[in-house]
């Protein structure tokens, strides 16, 4: 999902981007005539940067999965639709053994479209 990394401070924040495309397939349903990047995408670009940071932290990445455990006060400030660039910006805010705390925004065009705190943890595949 998310198309590029701009930005990483190993272990501690990355950038990435996203570009919403009108030809993605859930477009087609969400909602006719009015297209919205889901919200749950959101969460999952989210998601997604905070997993690159926790692959700073462990020895072999390749065998190892991140799984979201919770989230907090997620919210969605403004709508994202298609041509819109994604910019998500995720901070560790802490980390013991297995399990990260996150702090991550999205941003369109340097306004903030979302933003979230969620806990992940580091498992064996």
């Amino acid at each position: 999902m998310i198309d590029k990394v701009i930005k990483w401070d190993k272990k501690k924040s990355i950038q990435a981007i996203k570009n919403v495309s009108i030809n993605e397939p859930y477009f087609q349903g969400h909602f006719p005539g009015k297209p919205i990047f889901p919200g749950v995408l959101i969460l999952e670009s989210m998601a997604q940067a905070g997993s690159l940071i926790i692959s700073d932290f462990v020895d072999n990445p390749s065998k190892k999965l991140a799984y979201l455990s919770k989230v907090l006060n997620f919210k969605i400030h403004k709508n994202v639709i298609p041509g819109d660039q994604l910019c998500i910006e995720a901070k560790l805010l802490q980390h013991k053994m297995n399990s990260f705390k996150f702090s991550v925004e999205c941003f369109v065009d340097k306004k903030q479209v979302a933003s979230a705190e969620f806990f992940a943890t580091a498992v064996d595949k």
